[in-house]
C-alpha cells in the first residue's frame, strides 16, 4: 500500500482536485502492474524450465486479477498562531490563551493505493489436460504463416517430422540412449529455406469424404437432410443419379510446391531425409504420432508430411536440455547425464540458460531474467535475442487450450498487497 501527505500551509486543495486522481492514478500505475505480472511471468517460466532440468516438479501460479483502489481526502481549516513575545506585552496577567496575534490557514491532502491481487493456481483437471495436450497443426501453420522462423518453431513445438525424430532422447526426463537429431535439424533448415524463398505454401483445403455406401434417392427426405447437418454432414447425389452419399466436409492442410520450388536441391534433399515421395507438387500435411524412423525402418516413400507435434510440457522438457548445469551440480549427480551426450546443442542458437555463483540479492547485471536457484543463478543474457524470441512464444503459446477447453472454476488465493 502507497500512502501520501501534503501540508499547505497557505491554502486549501481546490475541490475539484479529486476528478483527476483517478486518471492520473491509472497513468502512473498501469504500466507498472503490466510489467510486474511480465516479470513475474518470465521469471515463473524460467524457473519451471530449471526444475525440469533437475526432475522437479514445475508449478504454476498466475496472476488471474489486479484490484487497486485509489482514495483522496482533502480538508482545509483556520488555525490561531500565537506570539509569546506579543502576548506578555498584551496581557501583562500573563494569560497567554486569552488572545493570540494572527490565524493561519492550514490544508491537507492525502492519497492512498490499496491494490489487491488475486492468484490462481494452474493445478485443476483442465489445466494439466491443456499442459498436456499437443499443439495443433493449425496453429503451427498460423505461426509459420505470421512470420516466425518455421525452424525454431519446428525445434520447439514439433517431436518428429515422418518418423525423424527432433531429439533423441525425446522431450522428456534423459535416458541412456544415443543422441539423434542432426536430420531433423537439416530438415528444419531446409523448410526454412523453402520459406524464405517461397519454394513451398502451406493452405487449407475444404475437401468432402463420402461415409457410407450410396443411399437409395427416396430415402432422402427433408428431416434426414436437416438431422444430417446438425452433425455436420451432408447428402449429396451421386452420379448414377438414382442414389445419394453421405458426405464429411473437412478441412485438410496441404503443402504445395511452387513453381520456383520444382526441381530445386532443397526440395530434393528435404524429400530424401523425410523419405517423401519425389517430384510431387503437392503433399498432405498430416497430424500423426506412432510413425516409426525411415532410418531404422525402411519403408516406402510417403506422400504426407506427417508430424507429430508436442505439448506444453514436452517443449519446456526440451528447452531444459538448454540449462547450464554448474560443475558443482554435475559432481554432486544433481541432474542425470547421458554418457557422450552435450544436451545444449539439442537447443543451440534456440535457447540457453547460464548459471553464475553470486550474491542472493545481487542477479548478474546483463540478464533478461534470473532466478535463484539451489545456491545459483540461472538467468538469460539480455543480449540473447533467440532465447528471448523463444521465450516470448512458450509464453504465448502456453496459454492457449489446444482443446478449446474452458478454463476455470478453479479456486483462487487473494492477497491483499497493502495493509
Amino acid at each position: 500500500m502507497g500512502r501520501w501527505v501534503v501540508v499547505l500551509g497557505l491554502a486549501a486543495a481546490a475541490p475539484g482536485g479529486g476528478c483527476s486522481f483517478g486518471p492520473k492514478a491509472i497513468e502512473k500505475t498501469h504500466g507498472r502492474y503490466a510489467a510486474a505480472v511480465e516479470r513475474v511471468e518470465v521469471e515463473q517460466l524460467l524457473d519451471n524450465v530449471v526444475r525440469l532440468r533437475y526432475l522437479e516438479t514445475p508449478h504454476a501460479l498466475r496472476v488471474s486479477a489486479i484490484a487497486a483502489q485509489y482514495e483522496l481526502a482533502a480538508g482545509a481549516e483556520a488555525r490561531p498562531f500565537f506570539n509569546s513575545q506579543a502576548a506578555r506585552v498584551a496581557n501583562p496577567a500573563g494569560n497567554l490563551y486569552d488572545t493570540f496575534t494572527s490565524i493561519l490557514p492550514f490544508g491537507t491532502v492525502s492519497g492512498a493505493t490499496r491494490p489487491t491481487v488475486s492468484m490462481t493456481p494452474d493445478d485443476d483437471a483442465s489445466s494439466v489436460r491443456q499442459y498436456l495436450t499437443p499443439i495443433t497443426a493449425d496453429t503451427l501453420v498460423f505461426l509459420g504463416q505470421s512470420g516466425w522462423p518455421v525452424a525454431d518453431v519446428l525445434r520447439v513445438w514439433v517431436d518428429r517430422l515422418n518418423g525423424v525424430p527432433n531429439w533423441a532422447p525425446p522431450a522428456g526426463p534423459p535416458r541412456d540412449v544415443p543422441a539423434d537429431y542432426d536430420r531433423f535439424r537439416r530438415a528444419c533448415d531446409l523448410l526454412q529455406a523453402a520459406q524464405d524463398r517461397e519454394l513451398m505454401s502451406v493452405h487449407a483445403e475444404d475437401r468432402a469424404t463420402a461415409v457410407g455406401g450410396p443411399v437409395p434417392a427416396g430415402a432422402i427426405t427433408a428431416a434426414a437432410v436437416v438431422e444430417a447437418a446438425k452433425e455436420g454432414f451432408e447428402y449429396h447425389p451421386r452420379g448414377d443419379g438414382a442414389t445419394w452419399e453421405l458426405v464429411k466436409r473437412q478441412k485438410r492442410l496441404v503443402l504445395q510446391v511452387n513453381p520456383a520450388g520444382r526441381g530445386s536441391p532443397e526440395l530434393a534433399e528435404l524429400e530424401d531425409i523425410l523419405n517423401m515421395t519425389p517430384g510431387r507438387d503437392r503433399y498432405e500435411l498430416e497430424v500423426a504420432s506412432g510413425v516409426p524412423d525411415p532410418l531404422k525402418n525402411p519403408g516406402p516413400p510417403a506422400d504426407a508430411l506427417r508430424v507429430t507435434p508436442r505439448s506444453t510440457a514436452q517443449a519446456l522438457f526440451y528447452l531444459a536440455n538448454g540449462v547450464e548445469v554448474p560443475a558443482a551440480h554435475r559432481a554432486a549427480g544433481l541432474v542425470r547425464e547421458v554418457p557422450g551426450v552435450d544436451p545444449g546443442a539439442a537447443t543451440a542458437g534456440v535457447f540457453r540458460v547460464r548459471s553464475c555463483e553470486g550474491h542472493k540479492h545481487r542477479p548478474p547485471a546483463d540478464a533478461y531474467a534470473a532466478v535463484w536457484y539451489r545456491g545459483h543463478w540461472f538467468w538469460v543474457d539480455d543480449r540473447d535475442a533467440d532465447t528471448k524470441a523463444t521465450f516470448f512464444l512458450v509464453l504465448q503459446l502456453r496459454r492457449l487450450d489446444f482443446r478449446r477447453q474452458q478454463i476455470g472454476g478453479v479456486p483462487a488465493l487473494t492477497l491483499p498487497v497493502g495493509r
